[in-house]
């Protein structure tokens, strides 16, 4: 329970950080009422087919309604839990109905007609975050949120239960996605089939699949999140945060894979348009003072190959003057031909909009 606390409270902390750096300059007007907060998006759908017993399964995108009470209303999900401390082979190899009923190390939500829903103590559904579903029948499970950067958390020398964003188009196999990750090597990794827990033998023939988790086991601390590694600084946790003075922001982008892969870089819209944002291009016959030109991501912008191990930088630019709405946002989305899918949430304030006090 404590360590279940303290991993909800350091989200909470951190989604109230990136709220705080986007609205703190707007709470005076939103107070006066001169500022309305309808949500700016941008939001999307994720897909989950659910298979009849239990599931293992991978949130990617921050529910809309996060309260398991809300999101599995009308389905025939009875059971979602969630493990919040390391865990040796024993505690998961065997069926999660032999795990569960002793709790130890779980936090879990009991649909509201069950006997046992007394006892649930999981409050929330969250994005990058893995969850056991058991379901009375099979169903596709559907649900909107909203992206939200982050990445996998491992428990050193134990096995964690995650998941990764994949780009379903270029799903790599087990062995290609860990290939480079060196605290995963020799690759011990389980995954959920038919119920029950599975060694995957060979994960030279086995694919990635979007939306699914694993057991993997991990040799000390790692930080590994797929075949990208994307930071970006000056900014809040979860996303990037554009402001009248910082219209500009850095982000890295460098190669986990062991595999060259070439990217995409794209714009998803939010609710009230495509923030118009470009990336920097520096021109060398221009003149030193100004020798950069914006190259729109309107459209989408191709990169690579990214050769293994190495990275390239980006300088990224909100045009405030064509970002009409007080609050912009839209979603960076990059993909990777070795797989990986990485959604970066860019949100713009214009404060020169402002209503006077």
């Amino acid at each position: 329970m404590i360590a279940q606390f303290i991993s909800t409270t350091v989200r909470f902390i951190i989604r109230l950080s990136f709220f705080m750096a986007c609205a703190f300059p707007l709470l005076p007007a939103v107070a006066r009422g001169q500022v309305q907060t309808a949500p700016t998006g941008p939001f999307r759908s994720q897909s989950i087919q659910l298979q009849q017993g239990w599931n293992a399964v991978y949130v990617e995108i921050e529910p809309r309604k996060g309260s398991p009470t809300e999101l599995f209303q009308g389905t025939p999900v009875e059971i979602v839990a969630a493990y919040n401390r390391p865990v040796t082979p024993m505690q998961f190899i065997e069926s999660p109905d032999e795990v569960l009923p002793d709790r130890k190390g779980w936090n879990v939500w009991y649909a509201p007609h069950r006997d046992d829903h007394v006892l649930t103590n999981l409050s929330a559904i969250q994005a990058q975050n893995a969850y056991l579903v058991f379901t009375k029948t099979a169903f596709t499970w559907t649900f909107q949120g909203t992206p939200y950067f982050g990445s996998a958390r491992w428990h050193p020398n134990a096995y964690s239960l995650v998941g990764f964003p994949i780009h379903a188009a270029q799903a790599p196999t087990v062995a290609a996605f860990f290939g480079n990750a060196a605290p995963h090597t020799p690759l011990r990794i389980y995954r959920m089939v038919a119920g029950q827990w599975s060694l995957i033998a060979n994960p030279a023939q086995v694919l990635m699949q979007p939306g699914a988790a694993y057991w993997v086991y991990s040799s000390g601390a790692s930080s590994f999140g797929g075949s990208l590694d994307v930071t970006f600084g000056g900014s809040s946790s979860g996303g990037i945060v554009f402001s009248t003075d910082s219209s500009s922001r850095t982000i890295q982008i460098r190669s986990t894979s062991a595999f060259p892969q070439n990217l995409t870089f794209s714009l998803q819209a939010g609710e009230n348009g495509l923030l118009p944002v470009s990336y920097l291009v520096r021109v060398l016959e221009l003149p030193s003072d100004d020798d950069k030109v914006p190259v729109s991501l309107a459209s989408d912008a191709q990169f690579g190959p990214l050769e293994a191990g190495t990275a390239f930088e980006l300088e990224l630019e909100v045009a405030q003057e064509s970002a009409s709405p007080l609050i912009m946002a839209s979603t960076l989305v990059i993909t990777s031909s070795a797989g990986s899918r990485v959604e970066v949430p860019l949100l713009s304030i214009r404060q020169d909009l402002l209503p006077a006090p």
